[in-house]
């Protein structure tokens, strides 16, 4: 039996679900100390430089750049998301350099409910023809059917909530200490 739009919409709906009660859990309790803190010295994070937070770029994805920060990670799922809306339903010429990147978690946590509000409006709304269509799918993944980039979407937010998730228990494991 062929999967009908609705089923595959309803799927990725529900695949989405999932990723984002794992990020609120994570998110719920955070604070600044623990949004701050960097588990490695030399870990992706997050920097304030004469009053203007700038993220860490990886030169590589190597396991040797370290353990990401909690914020730097909150600001990577900005960063995904925000790029493939800009590239997927406006102008496309975003740059990793014009995502804000936030020094306090209220800001970034405001941000990334922000995000989530707009992509379950994009999982609801978008024709069934865009859904199927690769109209839509131009960064990071050009020419596919927009429902294999929401699959992506969604397991990218899954992923990054279980490394706040880490982060997470690797700092309450130091604090015990």
């Amino acid at each position: 039996m062929d999967t009908t739009i609705n089923e595959l919409r309803e799927n990725i709906k529900f695949q989405f679900s999932i990723s984002k009660q794992l990020l609120e859990y994570h998110l719920t309790s955070l604070g600044s100390e623990e949004y701050l803190w960097r588990p490695y010295k030399n870990g992706l994070h997050i920097h304030n430089q004469n009053g203007i937070w700038y993220a860490d770029w990886p030169e590589s994805e190597d396991y040797d750049i370290g353990t990401a920060s909690i914020a730097w990670t909150m600001w990577h799922i900005s960063y995904w998301w925000e790029m493939v809306f800009d590239y997927a339903f406006g102008k496309g010429t975003l740059q990793r350099q014009d995502i804000v990147c936030y020094g306090d978690v209220e800001s970034t946590k405001e941000k990334l409910v922000s995000l989530i509000t707009k992509w379950e409006k994009v999982l609801t709304d978008l024709p069934d023809n865009d859904f199927l269509s690769t109209k839509y799918s131009k960064w990071p993944l050009a020419d596919v059917e927009f429902h294999k980039m929401a699959s992506w979407l969604n397991l990218e937010l899954m992923k990054n909530a279980s490394e706040i998730g880490y982060c997470r228990f690797h700092f309450a494991s130091e604090q015990k200490k």
